[in-house]
């Protein structure tokens, strides 16, 4: 038997309480249902539940009565995930546990869990234990990828905003939190060891990490040193199967214009990633007023990757006479036939690196009524991306595109593509980002507490520098005189994955024997490639190419914020508390880069002198912002309350968006460039939530939530462009856009099935629904559409059980379609006058499910099995209707087995 189906059987057999009634005993070893309750760590931003007791966790079912009580007791409306144990997300990366939040929604990246969007708006504010945290690259954000599970005790989830937390997220604040030193009573040792098997790439690699902490009592006062480490290997593969965006032809069938793809590409992605995390933290207690905190992090998260691609390009071809059919009752190309079509076969390697590092400082002085908090931190961090593409060409004398398979296919029948005679040796590519970036950041808080309905006055300052810098990247395409690949020794290759897409859809056509440039050599001896082409000298030093210095930005930032926030609590009928507060922000931009030198001809048309000359340019610009908030909460019974929330929050452009840096693909003939003169978004919130606490791990709640957003950022494209005295540019642009909307429901239930006799008492279930509905213009003037990303219908299901030794859950996640993109184009029917059209990029709606087994041998030891995507999920996009397919991907299924120990 399979062993997705032999983990599935035995995970449903646990949660059907068919474990052996022995479980039904409190025998020695089992997981304690109890959770001791201690202070929580020192909280340097004082976010909403600073004041929440931190709970350790022993099991999934304390697990959940302490992200209960964070979200029951917090000062705003917050969704929280604990670690059931010491090393142990509920799920196995960061992105995925979010993906179980309600209103959370997570993209996929060869199968794991990539961006988030909280209620549609993917500008999410990331912090580490409170203090804004970012992955260089242009961006704002954190790349939660970066971030190794085993490192985190828990994750919050902020949807309603309070003046003390740090501006910066439209739709959220996700702050991930680490392990503390006097977390724990005393010495704490712990780690884990797994091993990943992936299915499709056939390999496996391991993890592994451990946690060492202790705490003493001195004559100075109290200390804690705690240290931790991860490290992480995942072997993957991804198999995408992408149809051409539809074009207008008339010559495929007699008197009609047929929307037909323009081709096909076949992509196969193998790689390796790994992540290295690494904390440590000092904390010390002089005396009882007095705490002082230090701690660093590190991350590091490389990808190593190889792609191998067959590109057909059917524009422009000749169709072969009669082969053309379409679907019923519509004017869509189903299967076709193409003479002499130009085929691209494409070996690349593409790697990636993000490092971050920060320290911090944290002192905190309490005194009667008055608690003193100062706070700094600095951060560092660096991205790379190194990108090296070496293609052959050749024409094939019949393609067959069949557009009605699932997924779409074709055939290139009357040729051996694996005889590398046939080919020709096409162009070079090398690009290389290289984004680095810095912030230091201080803060100073006060608070005072009061008797009577005021119950404490809270004021606060932060500031923070930051710079961003893209510096010497690279841009060069390069094509040798000499085109022979036999020429070239072991530069190709010949195909070592003949079997694409096989897992599925064994039944229909693809180009599997294609030969390929080796993705080892080019990435590890770019400059020996360049001489075996004959191509020395010819790329030119970053300093001195055109489109190198063009792409090149440096961003520095100053923010000041001071923020007043009241905290009340008084009886109106019902008890009712909540806060109410202010935030002042100032922001102070700078942005340099490089630009074309222009001229302007007699029509007004901008156009680059020849030769080229690049100057240097420079952008400044300032703003402020009041930012105000309120948060009450009716206690209109024990266990029932209600939060109703109003704020209005910001989130500045990308520096990546900012940055007059122009970065040129001339292959393809597409240019993007930056606006300094964007605006930050901003938004007007208002937010509900009833929520019923009926028990310790059990509650069920609604929210509803509506933002008014102004200045959505989009990329409007312009074509023919003139860059570097080549004309036929199509350069895209961010701007600001108008107002839009994005509204919805929440439902969310939990609860463990005590009732139940036996082995079914460990029964429990987690659900959660988000209805959500939004309008935001586009790049096309006067046109609007969903939010990009944004599911209407998305939903969780987790089923668990957790009973004596024996603990397991099956979960979940579904979304429904959603809009990925908007093509637009034009085209001539015969005899006619020229049309546009406007294609809505969508795709299709999925699930995915993970499963989970963890035994306990011993209270100190666990035996684990994971599995991620155990329905091979194939992830579908379509060109406004399926009967104009897009983009198709499958990836593998993971299997993870491992221990757990802590002393």
């Amino acid at each position: 038997m399979k062993a997705k189906y032999l983990l599935c059987g035995v995970a449903f057999c646990s949660l059907a309480g068919l474990a052996h009634p022995a479980l039904a005993q409190n025998a020695a070893g089992a997981r304690p249902d109890a959770s001791a309750a201690t202070p929580a760590p020192a909280n340097p931003q004082g976010p909403a539940d600073a004041d929440t007791p931190q709970i350790i966790v022993t099991g999934v079912r304390a697990s959940l009565q302490s992200a209960q009580n964070i979200k029951r007791n917090a000062f705003s409306i917050v969704d929280s995930i604990v670690a059931e144990d010491i090393g142990k997300l509920p799920d196995n990366n960061a992105t995925e546990a979010l993906q179980r939040v309600t209103g959370v929604q997570v993209s996929r990246d060869v199968g794991e869990g990539g961006a988030i969007a909280i209620r549609g708006l993917p500008q999410v504010e990331t912090t580490l234990n409170g203090r804004e945290t970012f992955t260089a690259g242009g961006g704002r954000t954190f790349n939660l990828q970066d971030f190794p599970a085993e490192l985190i005790s828990r994750i919050d989830v902020y949807k309603s905003v309070t003046a003390d937390l740090i501006e910066g997220g439209l739709g959220g604040t996700v702050d991930l939190r680490t392990r503390r030193p006097l977390d724990f009573k005393g010495f704490t040792a712990s780690g884990t060891a797994r091993y990943n098997y992936a299915d499709l790439i056939k390999k496996g690699a391991p993890s592994a990490s451990v946690l060492v902490s202790d705490r003493w009592d001195t004559s100075i006062g109290e200390m804690g040193l705690l240290g931790s480490f991860s490290y992480q290997e995942r072997q993957y593969r991804q198999d995408i199967d992408s149809t051409g965006a539809p074009t207008p032809r008339n010559d495929l069938v007699a008197g009609q214009s047929v929307f037909a793809p323009n081709g096909s590409n076949q992509v196969l992605v193998t790689g390796k990633r790994q992540r290295i995390g690494a904390n440590a933290a000092f904390q010390w207690h002089p005396s009882t007023e007095l705490e002082v905190l230090v701690e660093g992090q590190y991350q590091r998260f490389t990808t190593t990757q190889n792609q191998y691609n067959a590109l057909v390009t059917t524009a422009g071809a000749t169709p072969v006479a009669g082969s053309a059919t379409l679907f019923a009752g519509t004017n869509n190309l189903q299967q076709a036939s193409y003479s002499n079509v130009p085929f691209t076969a494409g070996g690349t390697a593409r790697d990636t690196q993000d490092e971050n590092k920060s320290i911090s400082a944290n002192v905190k002085w309490t005194h009667d009524r008055l608690t003193l908090t100062g706070d700094a931190t600095y951060t560092t961090s660096t991205s790379d991306l190194y990108y090296t593409e070496l293609d052959l060409t050749r024409t094939v004398p019949t393609f067959t595109q069949f557009v009605g398979t699932n997924p779409p296919s074709s055939s290139t029948p009357g040729v051996d593509l694996s005889n590398l005679a046939g080919y020709t040796v096409g162009a070079l590519t090398r690009n290389e980002n290289h984004y680095k970036g810095d912030e230091k950041a201080f803060r100073l808080d006060a608070a005072y507490a009061f008797d009577g309905p005021l119950k404490s006055i809270e004021a606060g300052f932060r500031y923070a520098q930051r710079t961003v810098a893209q510096v010497n990247p690279l841009r060069y395409t390069g094509r040798t005189t000499s085109t022979n690949p036999a020429a070239y020794g072991n530069l190709f290759q010949q195909n070592a994955y003949n079997n694409f897409y096989t897992r599925g859809a064994s039944a229909v056509d693809f180009q599997r024997n294609y030969p390929y440039a080796n993705p080892g050599i080019l990435r590890n001896d770019f400059s020996g490639v360049l001489s075996q082409l004959g191509l020395t000298g010819a790329l030119a030093p970053s300093s001195t190419s055109v489109n190198s210095q063009l792409a090149a930005f440096n961003g520095a930032e100053k923010t000041y914020a001071g923020y007043l926030l009241a905290k009340f609590g008084f009886d109106a009928g019902v008890p009712v508390d909540g806060n109410v507060g202010v935030r002042y922000v100032k922001t102070q931009l700078s942005i340099t880069g490089n630009q074309l030198r222009t001229t302007t001809n007699a029509a007004g048309v901008l156009t680059p002198v020849v030769p080229n000359v690049v100057d240097p340019t420079s952008t400044s610009s300032s703003y402020d912002n009041w930012l105000p908030s309120a948060n009450v909460r009716f206690h209109l019974a024990e266990h029932l309350q209600l939060r109703l929330a109003g704020s209005r929050t910001l989130t500045r452009p990308d520096f990546s968006q900012l940055s007059p840096a122009l970065t040129v693909v001339p292959g393809q003939l597409a240019a993007s460039q930056g606006n300094p003169a964007l605006s930050p978004i901003l938004s007007t919130n208002a937010d509900a939530s009833l929520e019923w606490y009926f028990g310790k791990s059990s509650s069920l709640y609604a929210a509803t939530f509506y933002k008014r957003v102004k200045g959505f950022i989009f990329t409007r494209s312009t074509p023919n462009v003139s860059i570097g005295g080549l004309d036929g540019y199509t350069l895209s642009r961010p701007e600001n856009a108008g107002t839009g909307s994005v509204k919805g429901v929440e439902v969310g239930y939990q609860q463990f099935f005590d009732f139940l006799p036996g082995a079914f008492s460990g029964l429990g279930l987690q659900a959660n629904y988000t209805y959500a509905e939004s309008s935001a213009p586009t790049s096309l003037v006067g046109f609007t559409a969903a939010l990009p990303q944004l599911s209407r219908h998305s939903y969780n299901l987790a089923g668990i059980y957790e009973k004596g030794p024996i603990s397991a859950r099956i979960a979940y996640n579904y979304r429904s379609s959603f809009l990925s993109s908007i093509l637009a184009g034009a085209f001539t029917p015969t005899g006619g006058t020229t049309q546009s059209y406007i294609f809505p990029v969508m795709t299709k709606g999925y699930g995915w499910l993970d499963a989970s087994i963890n035994f306990d041998v011993t209270k100190n030891l666990t035996v684990s099995l994971d599995a991620q995507n155990l329905l091979r999920t194939q992830i579908q996009q379509y060109y406004q209707t399926p009967t104009r397919p897009g983009q198709y991907t499958i990836d593998d299924t993971q299997y993870m087995i491992g221990i757990r120990w802590k002393l």
